[in-house]
């Protein structure tokens, strides 16, 4: 059977003074990998509109993650479907969605743009996922986290927008590295400097032991520049924000 990719769209899972939706998201991937069901191409946050209107429990930040498996997508659903229901806390709003090779990422990605700029309605989230041929669920709650969920997806699937909370690796890397050992202890490829060129694979790092590369063009990819301490030593243009891990 010929693999595929597809990308999940997580949101609304939780609840305050709990584990969030990018923990549940990564234990998804996890799962995935764990179980032999396919390969996990790592997980990605992403922001969306803020507002007071907004009961927001993570500054209404979505997550996604691409799975690569030779399973149909009715198993992906049953899978995704089962692990979010399970692990959602009470009282939480948990929708997921489903995007295929056979769905319309452009229509999908509008979507996500839009929930970036203002408040839409679980309706719109509906008339998006039909128009694009993406799969969204409600399950639970007011179904809200369907909106969140379709946005999360249309944004991985457009390649450009959002930070890898879990990428192979990753979260292992801490303390001085050099550019060539990042490369060959996770699924990072793409290190360049603040002018865009690749790091020769002796040159030291200082993880700062926060390695979050950025999704562009549909890869990860870390952007250092000079530390201001020590001009020889490069350490990442994104720092670890407060609270976040």
């Amino acid at each position: 059977m010929i693999s595929e990719q597809f990308v999940i769209g997580i949101d609304d899972t939780d609840a305050p003074d709990v584990p969030g939706t990018g923990t549940l998201a990564r234990a998804l991937a996890a799962h995935v990998e764990r179980e032999g069901f396919g390969a996990s191409l790592g997980v990605t946050r992403h922001q969306l509109w803020e507002s007071d209107q907004l009961a927001a429990t993570d500054g209404n930040r979505c997550y996604a993650l691409t799975i690569e498996t030779d399973h149909d997508i009715l198993d992906v659903e049953d899978l995704v479907v089962d692990f979010v229901r399970a692990r959602s806390v009470r009282g939480a709003n948990p929708g997921v969605a489903l995007l295929s090779r056979h769905s319309d990422m452009p229509h999908a990605l509008a979507f996500g743009r839009r929930a970036q700029q203002e408040l839409l309605k679980i309706e719109e989230a509906e008339r998006y996922a039909a128009e694009s041929n993406v799969l969204v669920r409600g399950l639970g709650g007011s179904r809200a986290g369907m909106i969140g969920a379709l946005a999360a997806a249309g944004l991985r699937g457009g390649g450009k927008d959002g930070r890898y909370s879990d990428l192979r690796g990753i979260r292992e890397l801490t303390g001085r590295v050099t550019a060539g050992e990042i490369r060959s202890r996770t699924a990072l490829e793409r290190i360049l400097n603040d002018e865009g060129e690749a790091l020769d694979r002796d040159d030291p790092i200082d993880t700062l032991d926060w390695i979050r590369p950025r999704i562009e063009e549909g890869h990860p990819v870390l952007r250092l520049r000079r530390s201001a301490e020590d001009r020889r030593v490069w350490v990442p243009i994104d720092r670890k924000p407060l609270g976040r891990n």
